[in-house]
């Protein structure tokens, strides 16, 4: 293990200790796999890829702890489109454009990331900013 991957490791440790989150190879593999590599995997792109490391690992291991990070604020859920689901351990505010054509989502700024005054009596539990359209590759083609 190289001493970057050693380094990320030893935060995941730290970060999973703050948010009372039992420490697990699995669940530091995931949230590993989601903070390095930024793409809105889905749960079957994560469980495809950890499989190769670890063959007695389960989807339903992958599901449960996606569920035990989204419940302690570390992820979130982007919907790409009908069904579909990504993740996201990226928890600062931003917006996701969705390539229509190849279902890439790239993370875009939101300056200031405020809702609008009328909605100040609202109790806001979560909301996302998304955009659709087609990505330059895709225009390209």
């Amino acid at each position: 293990m190289s001493l970057r991957s050693q380094m990320i490791v030893q935060d995941i440790v730290e970060l999973f200790g703050k948010k009372n989150i039992r420490l697990t190879p699995q669940r530091i593999g995931v949230y590993r796999y989601l903070i390095e590599k930024k793409n809105h995997p889905t749960v079957d792109t994560v469980y495809s890829f950890l499989k190769k490391e670890n063959p007695s690992l389960s989807k339903t291991t992958i599901y449960n702890t996606v569920d035990t990070l989204e419940a302690a604020g570390l992820l979130r859920m982007v919907r790409a489109s009908e069904g579909e689901v990504r993740l996201d351990a990226v928890m600062e505010c931003h917006g996701h454009f969705v390539c229509e054509e190849c279902g890439e989502i790239i993370d875009f700024s939101l300056d200031g990331c405020r809702l609008p005054d009328r909605l100040n009596q609202f109790q806001i539990n979560n909301y996302e900013v998304r955009a659709f359209g087609v990505c330059p590759q895709c225009s390209a083609r």
